[in-house]
């Protein structure tokens, strides 16, 4: 059986964790598809492409629900993909995240509370279910454990991250990050390549770049190969004009 794993970019390292616990219990049975993972999806190959074939082949979509990842249009598009073709769909909530407080269409689907102390039973009960395996595989207590402790402490690696994208962007950085979209060339503009300039990490230019989606200043734009790329918006342009001491060589990121 193959599994689509939909997470956020900020969560991929627990979507990794929980691939490969299910592939090491199950074997050849089941096969996970994690987008984070270079297994999957690695350099060259064109990754809405890889996407779409991997949700076609899937039998059963798992989605990592966080009070952040439901807000993203990416995870409620691939569980509406899911829908229409018959996809079963489990909610795995972790961090804070109720199974009864999920936002629609995530709500009517039966999940999971990754944070429950029989989440490792639960879990491999249900896969057992989805994939009509009828002999359960061995899982000492141990290795339960094992994976619970696994689970926990990359949970508080998220939680940090976390943490950080509550603080509210330093507005310098922000114009100058702006600045430097408005004035570079699209092949320029994407992440790896404007984090490689502005000399940031790509985790926290991933925070200053949201923050500039939400305040409507760029936009996130793909072609049909896959790649994407940032662009500044009218009202971008807009306040750099305002704000001419935030423009590119008169301020420092």
């Amino acid at each position: 059986m193959n599994i689509f794993l939909s997470h956020v970019a900020t969560e991929g390292v627990l979507a990794l964790v929980l691939k490969d616990w299910i592939q090491t219990i199950f074997k050849n049975r089941i096969k996970v598809f994690v987008s984070s993972d270079l297994h999957n999806i690695a350099a060259g190959d064109i990754w809405l492409v890889n996407l779409r074939n991997a949700l076609t082949n899937a039998k059963l979509l798992v989605v990592l629900c966080s009070p952040y990842s439901v807000t993203r249009p990416w995870v409620n598009f691939e569980t509406g993909g899911a829908w229409f073709k018959n996809i079963p769909v489990i909610p795995l909530c972790h961090s804070g995240q109720a199974l009864d407080n999920l936002p629609s269409p995530l709500v009517f689907f039966h999940g999971l509370d990754i944070h429950s102390s029989n989440f490792p039973d639960e879990l491999i009960q249900n896969l057992m279910i989805r994939a009509k395996l009828r002999k359960k595989p061995r899982v000492g207590k141990n290795k339960k454990e094992k994976m619970k402790e696994e689970i926990a402490a990359t949970l508080l690696r998220i939680k940090v991250v976390a943490s950080s994208r509550t603080t509210k962007p330093h507005q310098d950085k922000v114009g100058f990050i702006l600045s430097k979209i408005a004035t570079s060339n699209t092949e320029d503009c994407t992440c790896g390549k404007l984090a490689k300039s502005l000399k940031v990490n790509p985790n926290d230019l991933d925070v200053y770049l949201r923050h500039l989606i939400d305040r409507r200043f760029i936009t996130r734009n793909t072609n049909r190969d896959g790649d994407c790329w940032y662009a500044t918006t009218k009202a971008g342009r807009d306040y750099l004009v305002q704000h001419e001491d935030l423009l590119e060589g008169k301020s420092s990121a």
